[in-house]
């Protein structure tokens, strides 16, 4: 069962194993199942054993294969479609005997559209000029929905291998194209571009609709465009108009809403202690002009859940739980609406650019605003404060702890005060004073 072919036959450039298997058995001479007899050291292969190739096998299982067929474990891992598990695919830490053949017999069916959106296990898509020379040459790739065009020979992939090669696709399409091809090594970016992309494609990747590669047989110019802008979009994170967000419902657009690529910090782990709302410093005086239109607290809270996107990349749902629970649905949606007008303006790109500025602010000042929303609130906080400026109103210094200090939504009693005029300017009265206390005093209290 497990003797070892006397020939090494050297697997073409991303070819994909089901591929290899029948190349194989074309040299010798033999069925492709006689080959998966010894490949998967079965005694007796069925039709699905080759069906369901391909798509992975257990570390055991490559090592068994690599050795029959003389090839580096390596070799046999890349030629598997679960090379692009946290890319394209995901497999969501499944243990992969559950997709190897070896085991297949066991399973009364392999769902592979759990894993993502791959051509039918029975379909055949190739491209008409790079099999001319390897009539049994397939590319893992063209078992992916999103590749639907041959960047070499700048063609669009067929279900018929015989077919002639149709005009060559224009510059644009071949971009999208190739910049789908580059975004296949796993990555958290990648990933997240992909689940963008499938949005984007909407009714492609709904197994009720056509499939991207059947929708292309029939209506190849529409289809291709429509993946061309699928592309398009999916790149242009943090600009939800273009991306179409203005029309889908609140919970799914904050779910794909992300800032743009180009300043994502990936500091995700300081983030937990950024404030609710942007510091005073940080917001004025370019956020607090573009967000003119909204109330200064909900402003400098968008500034802050920006700001912290941008040092995360995480969307917009996941980066809304730095907020209290109540505060999240209207802030998110007031982000949203804001960024929107924004970018009809032709100024949300202003918006991400300062809101990445602060998140570098914020992780450089490395302040634990949480243990300071803690504390803002406690009578020795308060007297720490009234005892570095007696003259400053005490009332006054309540408001100015939650607000300028600790730049939360703690307290709903939090207003600019009648007495000495805005908290801002209390803020500068008093403020450089008592943060030198209170900073002092945390220091002393956690020696």
């Amino acid at each position: 069962m497990s003797t070892r072919f006397p020939l090494r036959i050297a697997p073409l450039p991303g070819e994909w194993w089901r591929s290899y298997v029948e190349r194989v058995a074309a040299t010798y001479g033999a069925h492709p199942l006689r080959v998966l007899e010894r490949v998967y050291g079965v005694e007796r292969p069925e039709r699905r054993h080759l069906r369901w190739a391909g798509v992975a096998m257990s570390d055991a299982a490559i090592l068994h294969a690599a050795r029959v067929m003389s090839l580096a474990p390596g070799e046999i891992r890349a030629m598997h479609l679960n090379v692009f598990d946290g890319s394209a695919l995901n497999f969501g830490g499944r243990d992969l005997d559950e997709f190897n053949p070896a085991h297949a017999p066991t399973a009364p069916r392999l769902l592979l559209h759990e894993v993502g959106p791959l051509i039918h296990a029975t379909s055949d898509r190739v491209c008409p000029r790079c099999v001319e020379r390897s009539p049994w040459y397939r590319a893992s790739s063209w078992r992916l929905q999103v590749h639907v065009v041959c960047t070499r020979h700048r063609v669009p992939l067929t279900h018929r291998a015989d077919a002639g090669a149709d005009a060559e696709v224009e510059d644009r399409l071949c971009s999208a194209q190739q910049t789908v091809l580059d975004r296949l090594v796993p990555t958290v970016e990648n990933a997240d571009f992909f689940e963008d992309l499938y949005v984007q494609l909407g009714p492609y990747m709904k197994r009720a609709a056509p499939s991207l590669d059947r929708a292309i047989d029939v209506w190849p110019e529409p289809t291709l465009e429509a993946f061309r802008d699928a592309v398009d979009r999916a790149l242009a994170c943090g600009y939800p108009h273009y991306q179409g967000f203005d029309v889908w419902p609140f919970r799914r657009a904050a779910r794909h809403l992300r800032p743009p690529e180009e300043v994502v910090l990936h500091q995700g782990s300081s983030v937990r202690r950024f404030p609710h709302l942007l510091p005073m410093h940080l917001f004025m005086p370019r956020l607090a002009d573009l967000l003119h239109r909204v109330q200064i607290r909900p402003a400098r809270a968008v500034a802050a859940v920006g700001s912290a996107m941008c040092a995360s990349g995480r969307p917009l749902d996941l980066s809304l739980q730095l907020l209290p629970e109540r505060r999240r649905i209207a802030t998110g949606k007031l982000l949203l609406t804001s960024l929107m007008g924004l970018e009809q303006e032709g100024r949300a790109e202003q918006f991400w650019s300062l809101c990445a500025t602060a998140a570098s602010q914020l992780l450089r000042e490395d302040v634990d605003y949480t243990h300071r929303e803690r504390v803002c609130d406690r009578d020795e906080t308060h007297a720490v404060a009234t005892s570095a400026e007696p003259s400053a109103y005490v009332r006054t210094v309540r408001t100015w702890l939650v607000d300028q200090w600790a730049c939360t939504y703690t307290s709903s009693n939090v207003r600019p005060s009648v007495r000495d005029g805005s908290i801002e300017h209390f803020d500068r009265l008093y403020g450089p004073g008592m943060r030198a206390a209170l900073d002092a005093n945390l220091r002393e209290c956690a020696a």
